[in-house]
């Protein structure tokens, strides 16, 4: 069984207000519910899991009663593994994604899960489109572009290896880094991403999608 892991664990401390980013209403809807919507109607997505702060249980459970609710821990990595972990037995493959990101497509999930038959992990990607430099405070160092990619959710996994890369516990702030990381020789895949699969994170991105077109 394919299982999905909504991350919706987070305080949104980059925007104004009280209201966690995922709560926030962008078109009628608040951002958490274009993505559990795209995952609970995707034919290959057996289940889905989405982790939230213990404020927002009763609410989570409540407006998304076909999902199973589970309250997240202090950082992304441990409302991942409370996630991953709260899949049922029969989970082979877990997809992690943001709850920030409404606008995932059908396509893209799709393209991640074909992407893993012959992988162990797998994620959207996009191209780059400004031109970067490393700078260490004293000397700048060119960066080649081309190379550079734009790494998105859902992150899918084989289940037994990302349990394995979160109970290391190590530092890190997508899944992805965090296989590269600890298991460099892992198979990864990347299928192409979307602009519009944005993590909203300021008041500036929501206004954006706020004035976009139907």
């Amino acid at each position: 069984m394919n299982s999905a892991v909504i991350v919706a664990g987070g305080t949104g401390s980059r925007m104004e207000g009280d209201i966690p980013k995922q709560f926030i209403k962008l078109k009628e809807e608040e951002i958490l519910s274009y993505s559990v919507t795209t995952f609970l109607n995707h034919p290959q997505i057996g289940e889905v899991v989405i982790v939230c702060h213990p404020d927002w249980i009763e609410h989570v459970k409540s407006k998304y009663p076909e999902c199973i609710v589970t309250k997240g821990g202090e950082r992304r990595q441990d409302s991942s593994l409370i996630g991953v972990k709260t899949t049922s037995n029969g989970a082979e493959i877990v997809l992690i994604h943001d709850a920030a990101r409404p606008f995932v497509s059908e396509e893209i999930i799709t393209d991640c899960l074909a992407a893993l038959k012959n992988a162990d992990g797998s994620a959207p990607i996009l191209d780059s489109p400004n031109s970067l430099v490393k700078w260490d405070g004293k000397k700048a160092f060119r960066i080649n572009r081309s190379e550079i990619k734009i790494v998105q959710t859902p992150q899918c996994f084989r289940k037994e290896l990302i349990l394995k890369a979160l109970l290391k516990n190590i530092k890190g702030t997508d899944e992805i880094g965090m296989v590269l990381k600890l298991f460099p020789d892992s198979r990864l895949n990347f299928v192409s991403g979307s602009p519009l699969n944005i993590k909203i994170t300021t008041d500036l991105d929501l206004h954006y999608f706020s004035n976009l077109p139907n």
